[in-house]
């Protein structure tokens, strides 16, 4: 009898904690962590830095990609081609090219199989917009995780302001406006909770909570797998 992979997806808009979740939960259970949302972020630093065509072609060109996530020193490292692009990813520009290539089938497509390919012993976290719906239906736990519009903006401007970028508020908060349109009106893959997904509310939690609250549901599902 094959042993069940279990996975859990944390799904939701920009800015709203899903990172910060799925990283807490992958170090209290040991599971491998995927952050689905960064391999969009990846490919958009491939395309800007050699100011590449958003054409069928790019696929021959994504084939030689190496991306990986590493834990180093306690904190998610993102490597591309063996570089460690963390911090570039998360500039505004990289941001709007993602959410752009995110509508693109033949780019949902070829990413399919690779965020799949994550799911392996003793289990696996994930998050995203599209991991419940999508790419892991099968999960044994889903949740998707929200919070007000102004309170995702102030997160989402200290975390870009403590990485040292320069934000101006009113910029931020019209892309962020324009991206979230984006996810939830692409006609591929849109962002909504899965049917049987847990909704947790954050606005008015602050991290340790966030933690916890999920943490009361996963270990109330992995008592009955």
């Amino acid at each position: 009898m094959t042993k069940i992979i279990p996975v859990i997806t944390i799904d939701g808009p920009s800015g709203v904690g899903k990172s910060t979740l799925t990283y807490a939960i992958s170090k209290k259970l040991k599971w491998n962590i995927l952050e689905s949302g960064y391999m969009y972020r990846i490919i958009a630093f491939y395309i800007i830095k050699y100011n590449l065509s958003l054409n069928k072609q790019i696929i021959s060109k994504l084939n030689s990609l190496k991306f990986d996530f590493k834990v180093i020193n306690d904190k998610l490292k993102i490597f591309f081609n063996n570089i460690d692009i963390s911090n570039k990813i998360h500039s505004q520009n990289i941001s709007i090219m993602a959410s752009k290539i995110a509508v693109l089938s033949y780019i949902r497509e070829w990413l399919l199989y690779k965020q799949r390919s994550y799911k392996k012993y003793p289990g696996l976290i994930t998050n995203g917009r599209d991991m419940g719906t999508i790419v892991f239906p099968e999960a044994v736990l889903k949740i998707f995780l929200k919070t007000t519009f102004q309170e995702r903006l102030k997160r989402r401007f200290i975390d870009l302001t403590n990485r040292g970028f320069k934000i101006d508020l009113n910029i931020l908060y019209k892309e962020m406006k324009k991206r979230d349109y984006r996810d939830k009106n692409r006609i591929l893959c849109p962002l909504k909770p899965a049917k049987d997904a847990i909704i947790i509310n954050s606005t008015k939690m602050n991290i340790k909570k966030t933690i916890e609250t999920s943490m009361m549901y996963i270990y109330q599902k992995l008592e009955n797998i």
